[in-house]
């Protein structure tokens, strides 16, 4: 069995800023740094010629559209869509689906159902959520307080 040191030869290689070994070991020698630089170079080294991806150039879907819109209104009217949903929710559609729920009957499950989309609008709206978000959500809640209404006519 050889000793340590025989092992061993070599030293830094000052060219490629990397460690160059030689084992010697009988019959085998093997040089590490050499094998090391010929795999990485394969792996690292990039087809020439590949076609980059470029999305197709069609319309926008209604989704980007108003997304980058929303995104447009926020920077420029982000205040007051805000007090625009508030208003909105607290003073026209809540109070209207309560007095269509009163009117009809005052069903707790529909009071509380009416709480819903006033409580998601002005909880989004006071967590200073994008435009992107509150505009949905006052949609939403809209929609929601319109069917309780419906739904309140049917719960006589």
């Amino acid at each position: 069995m050889p000793s340590k040191e025989s092992l061993f030869e070599g030293g830094c290689d000052k060219s490629g800023g990397g460690m160059t070994q030689v084992i010697k070991y009988d019959y085998y020698s093997a040089h590490f740094c050499g094998l090391k630089q010929n795999n990485m170079s394969t792996t690292i080294s990039q087809v020439q010629g590949a076609p980059a991806y470029r999305p197709a150039a069609g319309k926008l879907s209604f989704i980007e559209r108003f997304l980058d819109w929303a995104t447009k209104e926020d920077v420029k009217r982000h205040i007051g869509w805000v007090g625009f949903s508030i208003v909105a929710m607290t003073a026209v559609f809540f109070p209207i689906t309560m007095a269509a729920i009163l009117f009809n009957g005052a069903s707790f499950g529909l009071i509380v159902a009416a709480m819903v989309p006033l409580v998601l609008v002005f909880v989004t709206n006071l967590a200073a959520l994008p435009t992107r978000y509150t505009i949905p959500f006052l949609v939403v809640g809209v929609l929601a307080e319109l069917i309780i209404i419906v739904i309140s006519f049917g719960a006589r």
